[in-house]
């Protein structure tokens, strides 16, 4: 039924009672309530939908804790929890569960009376993701403090009550080029990174021997390392470890340290160097997560690997793209999906490292052709499809630990659905409650980590 109609027909249903004195105010009350909410459903859009579907209480994941003592990672002096959270998701998928990760879960959401650290994953579900992504970018400021300590606590302070509330954290590296005149250098010596922005990612001027040692812009990546250092040890003082991934996607040519833009030997050169920075900083609550692109076969996943010694978790990252608007369904993406998958699980288990998909999500071609970042508001092609259970049963079928979905930075660029308000939401809303409740993912108040 039309919201206005129905609006109409409780108004004028209220307006008609005429009851006894003593029952009037009370009548007289609902109608005000009813008026309340009758001019709050005018508002809404008319592409959200009546949430229908309800989050069920899960049972925490269990697993025996005995088998940290045998796990071994990559850092010789990693801390005990450290070990422990290699050898939990190592677990969970023996088990076949599957971990549900979300970028920036509780720094960005869609939903507008959410409060600064809401989470659209949480007001769906009652629970965070059970892992919540950072990135450096975010750390460093992206042009959004005009102090660097801000930005460090900001999210500091997030990444803490994320885990107190159960989630794993996870921290990607989109670190700008370090020729970039974004990069301002302090009177104390030190360089402000606030001003840097996701496009010096894609700045593809110098070489990887401008910022290793001798090269010109080494203090600049160095001042780098110590702001990630500085993040890495807030959480390492709280027994929180971290899923670190350096450098990510660097089988495509979009960012300065992969494809075309960097050779293989490089980007090994690279990548250890901020291991062992990280690691000479007293950093020792990380594990290394390897996340390329996606790739034909198992020699060009290893083209660029760095080494036993500098890996934890082999993972990759891909979406699944709709180029065309009005976009049809197709599932040609989960054909790719388990190919790389099956391909990276292998690495995994020759390797003796955990496996997982580090990055996914759906964008879908908005009708007026400007992008295709995330779903759309109404008419995506994977309604109904229940495309994120899918993508989870690939996962879980290759062994692997788990997913994360990318971020919901607004309305028109969101990977996961949101609620308008408690009754309303994206038309995706009910699929990821029903997701949510079916008992092979893990959430945070599930993860029984901490």
């Amino acid at each position: 039924m039309n919201k206005k109609i129905l609006t109409s027909l409780i108004l004028s249903a209220c307006i008609s009672c005429s009851f006894a004195t003593n029952t009037t105010f009370a009548n007289e009350q609902i109608s005000e309530e009813n008026a309340i909410v009758a001019t709050a459903n005018q508002n809404i859009p008319d592409y959200m939908v009546k949430i229908t579907k309800h989050p069920i209480v899960k049972d925490n994941f269990v697993y025996d804790k005995s088998i940290v003592k045998n796990t071994v990672v990559a850092d010789k002096n990693a801390t005990e929890k450290t070990k422990e959270l290699a050898a939990y998701l190592k677990a969970v998928a023996q088990q076949d569960k599957v971990i549900v990760g979300h970028q920036s879960d509780t720094s960005s959401h869609v939903r507008a009376d959410l409060p600064s650290d809401g989470s659209d994953i949480k007001d769906m579900t009652g629970s965070l993701a059970a892992i919540t992504g950072v990135d450096t970018l975010a750390i460093s400021g992206d042009g959004h403090f005009e102090k660097p300590e801000d930005a460090m606590k900001h999210f500091i302070d997030l990444s803490i009550d994320a885990a107190n509330q159960g989630a794993l954290i996870t921290v990607s590296t989109h670190v700008p080029n370090f020729c970039s005149d974004n990069i301002k250098k302090l009177p104390n010596g030190k360089y402000d990174f606030t001003k840097c922005n996701f496009w010096d990612c894609s700045n593809f001027y110098g070489d990887a021997k401008d910022i290793l040692p001798g090269g010109q812009y080494n203090d600049r990546y160095l001042a780098y390392i110590d702001m990630i250092a500085e993040y890495c040890l807030a959480l390492q003082d709280k027994n929180i470890p971290i899923l670190f991934r350096p450098f990510h996607e660097a089988t495509g040519s979009w960012f300065w340290w992969g494809g075309n833009n960097m050779t293989p030997y490089n980007y090994k050169r690279i990548y250890r160097y901020m291991v062992d920075q990280l690691q000479e900083r007293g950093v020792h609550n990380l594990l290394y997560v390897y996340a390329p692109g996606t790739v034909k076969n198992e020699k060009e996943y290893l083209e660029r690997y760095p080494g036993d010694d500098y890996v934890d978790v082999v993972a990759f990252d891909t979406y699944d793209v709709y180029y065309e608007s009005p976009a049809y369904y197709r599932n040609d993406f989960f054909d790719m999906l388990d190919k790389n998958c099956q391909i990276v699980s292998k690495v995994g288990k020759d390797h003796n490292k955990i496996s997982a998909l580090a990055e996914v999500g759906c964008g879908v071609l908005k009708p007026d052709g400007s992008d295709s970042a995330g779903i759309l508001k109404e008419n995506n092609p994977i309604l109904n499809r229940e495309w994120y259970k899918q993508v989870a049963q690939v996962v879980i079928k290759n062994d692997m630990s788990y997913f994360l979905l990318w971020s919901n930075d607004r309305d028109t660029s969101c990977f996961v659905p949101y609620k308008y308000n408690d009754e309303y939401g994206h038309e995706l809303t009910d699929e990821f409650i029903d997701f949510y409740n079916w008992d092979k993912t893990i959430f945070a108040n599930q993860n029984n980590f901490y």
